[in-house]
């Protein structure tokens, strides 16, 4: 199954390509060495950057002349550029340690087959139909999600998740706190939910 942190590390790549390439483009001038590709333009293009430039040099200073045209443009563009950085950062820092070392010298444990394990505890809980687990992010943090049966006390599941699937994750690990956060669903009913 694709994760979601992968489907946005694609679409971040497939942006980043298509920008990349884009200014390529424009850097290598008007594009009359591309032939056909370079001077034609496509059919969903305005009908008046057909007919000529889209911003014309006479519109472009007339823009300049306003002193605040050129910092906000500059401004704009570096703030777009920040966010991209910040998010192409957080994808790559949310995703986490792909080992975990544990108590003991030298011990490792993939973080795919903790949250696997974890999850298997979880889901052995009673009351709990469904659970998945991820572990993400530095220092290690643990999001559970729960789906109790309709009888089922979610405060008394989560309790149970506690004491049993997270303090034995934190004592495998060997470390004082694994924080943790947990969402409950009840199982037919998506409207109640408990944090």
């Amino acid at each position: 199954m694709i994760g979601r942190g992968a489907v946005n590390r694609v679409l971040l790549g497939t942006v980043g390509l298509a920008l990349l390439g884009g200014g390529a483009l424009l850097a290598v001038g008007d594009g009359s060495g591309l032939g056909r590709v370079g001077r034609a333009v496509p059919a969903w293009w305005s009908g008046r950057a057909a007919e000529g430039a889209l911003l014309d040099r006479g519109g472009l200073a007339r823009l300049r002349e306003n002193g605040w045209w050129t910092p906000v443009v500059v401004v704009a563009l570096a703030l777009v550029l920040a966010l991209c950085v910040r998010w192409f950062v957080a994808q790559v820092a949310t995703s986490g340690p792909r080992w975990v070392g544990l108590r003991g010298a030298g011990l490792t444990l993939r973080r795919r087959a903790w949250e696997r394990a974890m999850t298997s505890q979880a889901a052995a809980v009673d009351g709990v139909a469904h659970a998945r687990v991820r572990l993400a992010g530095r220092p290690l943090r643990a999001a559970v999600t729960l789906v109790v049966e309709p009888e089922a006390r979610p405060a008394e599941v989560v309790r149970r998740v506690a004491a049993g699937v997270v303090t034995d994750a934190r004592r495998c690990a060997g470390v004082r706190a694994l924080p943790t956060d947990v969402r409950v669903r009840v199982a037919g009913r998506r409207e109640r939910r408990a944090r």
